[in-house]
């Protein structure tokens, strides 16, 4: 059995929906203070991860604004965030890990004859450089980064700039994502229809055209079969 024939094209986001970023930044933290003895010999690890995990806001915070707000919390010279900055532009991308049913699950899509899209927040030497560790660009026939673009989510005109490339209309488009307004909202917005990935920290109704649990459970949504 195939897609319903409206379904040309999935679009997906990155962080949060293919890439477990919570696990993935802990990780990232957890070895940085390792790293750096200024952090190693005045602060706790379980506390220094606890900290930036908080201010980190799900990567929505300004990474300047993260660095400098955790040595702040533990007293340390603030002009040390310049170090750790540096430090997660560089290793942060390698340490990234897909949510565990992600490849399958672009694979499967692919095989279905789908189209395959993905926008992103974010810089590009950091995007590209998550989607070079993961070895996931291939998977995509147009990815959209908000920099390189000059706009970001939840402003449709970057979900219709993704679906220009992709040549499909956005009623024919489903768009899949964490976050309720970046995403969400953005791509119904958009014209299209919204799959939300139920994030766990959200307790309030989201409005979408589905919701799902898993990236698996959007082939069930889609009538696919592994």
């Amino acid at each position: 059995m195939g897609p319903p024939a409206a379904v040309q094209a999935v679009v997906f986001d990155l962080d949060g929906t293919l890439l477990d970023r919570r696990l993935s930044f802990e990780r990232f933290i957890w070895n940085q203070w390792e790293r750096f003895p200024f952090v190693r010999e005045s602060v706790d690890r379980g506390q220094y991860v606890r900290s930036a995990v908080e201010h980190d806001r799900d990567g929505y915070a300004s990474r300047k604004d993260l660095s400098v707000n955790v040595l702040a919390r533990f007293g340390l010279p603030t002009e040390l965030s310049s170090t750790l900055l540096e430090d997660y532009r560089d290793g942060f991308p390698s340490g990234c890990v897909l949510f565990s049913d992600a490849a399958q699950t672009l694979a499967a899509l692919r095989a279905a004859g789908l189209k395959l899209g993905l926008i992103t927040n974010g810089s590009v030497r950091m995007q590209r450089a998550k989607l070079r560790c993961l070895s996931l660009e291939p998977a995509f026939d147009s990815v959209v980064i908000s920099e390189a673009e000059g706009v970001s989510k939840p402003d449709p005109r970057i979900f219709r700039l993704a679906l220009e490339r992709l040549r499909t209309a956005p009623a024919d488009a489903m768009f899949v994502g964490d976050h309720p307004e970046v995403d969400v909202s953005g791509a119904r917005g958009a014209g299209m229809r919204a799959v939300w990935r139920r994030d766990a920290k959200v307790s309030r109704t989201v409005e979408a055209d589905a919701v799902i649990e898993n990236l698996a459970d959007l082939l069930q949504s889609l009538e696919l079969h592994r």
